[in-house]
């Protein structure tokens, strides 16, 4: 029945070319295919790209940056892709007549925005690229590719302009870290010397803590020497307005010895003792005439006569000048009593003065130096009060001393006068010169007597008015003053004046001393927080001392790091190499495990497959397998007399495709894996299809396609299984041509291994022998239902018939 098989096949022509023709199928159909995809990647130059440069240069770091230049002129010696340089215009246009399949617009801020790298908002330099994916989605995704290396290329320039102006700067950066250096060398030699005073610091700040503990312990009693202070200003006061009295007093009393000098120093007393100093050398001459005459027995009364009434005038001006000077002297003791007054106000302030400090002084627990700044302030406010009473004080005692001494010079001259005139009154009142003449005897030893008086009283009293008419003028002059020294009256006035100011000023004293008083207590509550804050500040001083060695070690450490940092940085020596490491600092270094030459290589193993299972679906539509070449025969020779022929067909199939597939062009690392993968994947095929076909005819036809399409999707032909969508991953491992595309990559390119056609080989054997037994037993079935050479296909032209 085989050998009849074949000889129905070579008496019907059409039969015989169309399996012959069918052997060359997957060839056909591979070589079409993968020729026109062959190497796509190796034309790229041909794929018309627009380049529009809309770039403007900038300066930076001193050099002019125009990333779009040179951009341009690299890309005039890429061959990657077709670069055309135009207009925007022209691009445009362009794209629109499908001339170009991408626009590459370099925007005119690029270089400007590559300057932003170091500003506080930098702007990314912006590659602008349009495509037409309608034109072509493979040439889209070859512009993304050139995009992107060209976008890489950009980068490494634009990085290098970086790394130039970065050493540039690093460069200054050297030199200031070489002053850096240097200064910190001055800094750590600083911190010895920070260290040492701080050392001092800290006994120092030792000493203050003491010694503010001690203040803080001594101010109590000198608050409470304050408040006695503050009491004591209320006697001060009063013993003031006593001696603001006093003053007034002594005031009136001078203005009273003024009127009574004044009065005694007028010009009609004055004419009378000039009167009296020119009578009295007068009154001697005539005593010593009488004396003489009564001597000599000649007696003249008139003269006696004047003499006597000379005697009696100057003994009236002498009375009125007694009477005057002791009135002057009443004054005068007056004035000196309120002198006195004022003195013992003055004590008293002085006693006040004393007693303060003598409380101040008496608290043993303030320091000297607590005692004297606040003894200098009472004083100091008391003295400014009292100074002024005092001066004046002074001048008007210094007068009424003056005063009281010519006063008693004048009352001692007026007693010697007085005293002398009337002894001469007294002897002249006991001569009668009615009886002068019974008694010449008695009365010339009267005038002898008289002469010897008068030549003694005479010369005193003459002396003693010279004396009260120079003290009256001296105590008129003391009261009224001179043009160099103020006067006791206007004194008396001024002291008046004075002590008025003086008890003014006294409830400012006061104020002073209640502020003082109360800024006593605030001291206090100071010196309280003062205290707790110094020992707190000596409590830190070690912490201090020890922050300041770390900061000297750190000091030493920085001057060292700098040193060697500036060496470093002084000692990078930077060449174009430097700068394009810098830019570009890794490079691919790409190993094959297996190489595969190009894009047909990589898909040759998918479209055999696809090839081989084409060939064999157009051989079992085409050739009639259910068709019985012997009558009569079992269903196992019709079973071998269509096995041999699909065998025969798919081994032609797999060795013509294998073959002239080469001599297209295909390089194959192992040849005979390659024949035997696409003889065992073509023997596969033919009886999936075969049983698919015998059993079901032409629904099994269709089931033969859609496994087909299910191969195409699943077998992993094109992209890796893990991108693939996951249906086609639950089916990959079940579909015959996974297996055959794993082993027709190990046999043109190596890499998987020889245990991966071992394996796939041997799983499409199990395929093939699985297809044939379920073929085996379909043709069994097919007799025994009388169905053996009935098919569809010979009633196709009748399926199409129009029904009458």
């Amino acid at each position: 029945m085989i050998k009849n098989e074949w000889k129905f096949i070579g008496r019907n022509k059409l039969i015989l070319l169309s399996v012959i023709v069918m052997t060359i199928i997957p060839f056909l159909y591979s070589i079409f295919f993968l020729k026109s995809v062959w190497d796509p990647y190796g034309d790229t130059k041909e794929l018309p790209i627009a380049v529009v440069n809309e770039d403007q240069p900038v300066k930076y770091a001193g050099h002019t940056l125009n990333v779009g230049d040179q951009t341009i002129d690299k890309l005039k010696n890429n061959k990657q892709l077709g670069w055309r340089f135009v207009s925007k215009t022209r691009a445009r246009q362009g794209l629109k007549d499908k001339e170009y399949y991408t626009i590459i617009t370099i925007p005119k801020d690029f270089s400007k925005n590559a300057t932003t790298v170091l500003s506080k908002h930098p702007k990314k330099m912006e590659l602008k690229y349009e495509t037409n994916d309608s034109l072509n989605y493979i040439g889209e995704v070859i512009s993304g590719i050139g995009v992107s290396s060209l976008d890489k290329q950009i980068r490494t320039a634009v990085t290098n302009a970086y790394a130039s102006a970065m050493f540039q700067a690093l460069k200054i950066v050297g030199k200031g870290m070489d002053k850096a250096a240097k200064g910190a060398n001055q800094l750590d030699s600083g911190t010895v010397t920070l260290n040492d005073g701080l050392n001092q610091y800290t006994a120092a700040v030792s000493q203050v803590n003491n010694g503010v503990q001690t203040l803080n312990v001594k101010v109590t009693p000198m608050v409470n020497g304050l408040n006695q202070l503050q009491q004591s200003t209320a006697p001060l006061a009063t013993g003031i307005g006593q001696l603001y009295n006093g003053s007034g007093q002594l005031s009136a009393g001078l203005q009273q010895l003024q009127q009574a000098v004044a009065a005694s120093n007028s010009g009609d007393q004055q004419a009378l003792l000039q009167q009296l100093t020119a009578a009295l050398p007068q009154i001697n001459a005539g005593l010593q005439q009488l004396n003489s005459q009564l001597q000599g027995q000649q007696f003249d009364f008139s003269a006696i006569n004047g003499l006597k009434n000379q005697l009696g005038n100057v003994g009236t001006q002498a009375t009125t000048i007694g009477d005057n000077l002791t009135q002057a002297g009443q004054t005068l003791q007056s004035l000196q009593n309120s002198g006195s007054q004022t003195m013992d106000t003055q004590a008293m302030t002085s006693q006040m003065m004393q007693a303060i400090n003598d409380n101040l002084g008496a608290d043993n627990q303030l320091t000297p130096q607590q005692q004297a700044v606040v003894q200098g302030v009472v004083a100091q406010s008391l003295n400014q009060a009292s100074d002024q009473g005092k001066q004046q004080t002074a001048q008007v005692q210094t007068a009424l001393a003056s005063v009281g001494k010519n006063i008693q010079a004048a009352g001692t001259a007026d007693a010697q006068i007085g005293e002398t005139l009337t002894n001469v009154q007294k002897q002249t009142a006991n001569l009668n010169l009615n009886s002068i003449q019974g008694q010449l005897q008695q009365l010339q030893g009267a005038v002898a007597q008289l002469s010897q008086a008068s030549n003694v009283a005479l010369p005193g009293a003459t002396s003693a008015i010279t004396q009260l008419s120079g003290g009256v003028s001296s105590i008129q002059g003391a009261l009224n003053g001179t043009s160099t020294q103020p006067g006791l009256v206007g004194g008396a006035s001024q002291l008046t004046s004075s002590l008025g100011q003086l008890n003014a000023a006294v409830p400012t004293l006061t104020g002073g001393i209640n502020q003082l008083a109360a800024g006593g207590s605030q001291l206090t509550g100071g010196i309280n927080q003062l205290a707790a804050g110094t020992a707190q500040l000596d409590s830190k001083s070690g912490e201090l001392l020890a922050g300041s060695q770390k900061l000297n070690q750190g000091t030493n450490q920085l001057s060292q790091s700098l040193t060697d940092g500036a060496q470093t940085v002084n000692g990078i020596k930077i060449s174009p190499k430097n700068l394009a490491m810098f830019a570009a600092p890794t490079k691919q270094k790409h190993t094959s495990y297996s190489h595969v030459p190009n894009y047909g290589h990589a898909l040759a193993p998918y479209v055999l497959s696809v090839a081989l299972y084409v060939g064999c679906i157009v051989f079992n539509f085409a050739y009639p397998i259910r068709k019985v070449s012997e009558a009569g025969k079992s269903a196992t020779a019709w079973f071998w007399s269509k096995v041999v022929v699909g065998t025969v067909v798919a081994i032609a199939m797999g060795v013509l495709e294998a073959s002239l597939i080469m001599v297209g062009g295909l390089t194959v690392d192992h040849v005979g894996q390659f024949y035997l993968t696409a003889i065992s994947f073509a023997l596969c095929s033919m009886f999936i299809i075969m049983f698919l076909s015998m059993a079901l005819d032409n629904p099994g036809r269709f089931i033969a396609m859609v496994l087909l399409m299910l191969q195409l999707g699943g077998s992993g032909g094109t992209f890796p299984m893990e991108v693939t969508n996951h249906f086609f991953n639950v089916i990959h491992p079940y579909l015959p041509m996974t297996y055959s595309i794993l082993s027709f990559r190990q046999a043109i390119t190596s890499g998987l291994g020889t245990s991966t056609v071992t394996s796939s080989i041997a799983i499409l054997l199990l395929t093939t022998l699985g297809s044939l037994i379920l073929l085996w037993i379909t043709m069994q079935v097919l007799q025994k239902i009388h169905l053996m050479g009935v098919s569809q296909l010979d009633d196709n032209q009748k399926l199409q018939e129009v029904a009458e």
